[in-house]
């Protein structure tokens, strides 16, 4: 799967927005956010576009129908963020705490996530085209009713999270954590490999409480 990576220009014009520098509809276009304080910012169809941010603060930002384009982020706080709806393209994203982080609907294409957190992210509806999360934490993520035809999860730890009714054809899960996970049953046609069968374990396991099935040891049915 070959993703596209953002598409900045060489040199950006370094700004310093404040929450109430932001209108609706707003464009943010090819520009050097670093250590900017967005938190708690309330937009709808606000486009970032050509955008690097570096360690900018988007906490409990709510961001409907967002558009972020060609954007990288690294170190940025965008934890308890809600962006509902929102479309992202050709996005990397390094380094940074997205925890309880809401995306309901959103559609991310050409995206890359790279040891980041995302404990307690909601992923409902949301449709991943070309995503791949690398070396993330996603403990008690959800993603119910998400399409992730086109994601790829490598060195995650999934502990907890929900994926009932996903559509998952085309999904690769590599080395994994699966821990408590739940609705694997949903992970059909998906892709999932282990290096190591501690791993393997787990998610047969997970997927065999999931459908309903008791693993036990012929000797605890002796007189069955």
């Amino acid at each position: 799967m070959k993703i596209a990576a953002p598409r900045l220009r060489t040199q950006l014009e370094s700004a310093s927005p404040t929450p109430e520098d932001i209108e609706d509809e707003a464009r943010l276009l090819d520009l050097s956010l670093e250590d900017v304080d967005l938190s708690d910012l309330v937009a709808e169809h606000l486009e970032l576009s050509g955008c690097r941010l570096t360690r900018a603060k988007l906490a409990g930002s709510d961001l409907d129908k967002l558009i972020l384009v060609d954007a990288e982020l690294s170190q940025c706080d965008v934890a308890n963020a809600r962006w509902s709806d929102a479309a992202l393209t050709r996005v990397a994203i390094n380094s940074s705490r997205l925890t309880g982080f809401a995306g309901p609907g959103m559609s991310i294409q050409h995206a890359t996530i790279r040891d980041s957190v995302l404990d307690f992210g909601s992923f409902r509806f949301a449709k991943f085209v070309k995503v791949e999360f690398s070396d993330c934490r996603l403990q008690n993520a959800d993603f119910v009713s998400a399409d992730l035809t086109g994601a790829v999860f490598r060195g995650c730890d999934l502990t907890g999270a929900e994926f009932s009714q996903v559509k998952a054809s085309g999904a690769v899960f590599v080395d994994c954590t699966w821990d408590a996970a739940r609705g694997l049953t949903a992970l059909t046609g998906a892709t999932v490999a282990a290096s190591s069968p501690i791993d393997t374990l787990t998610f047969t396991s997970a997927v065999t409480t999931a459908a309903g099935i008791t693993l036990a040891h012929p000797d605890d049915l002796n007189g069955a």
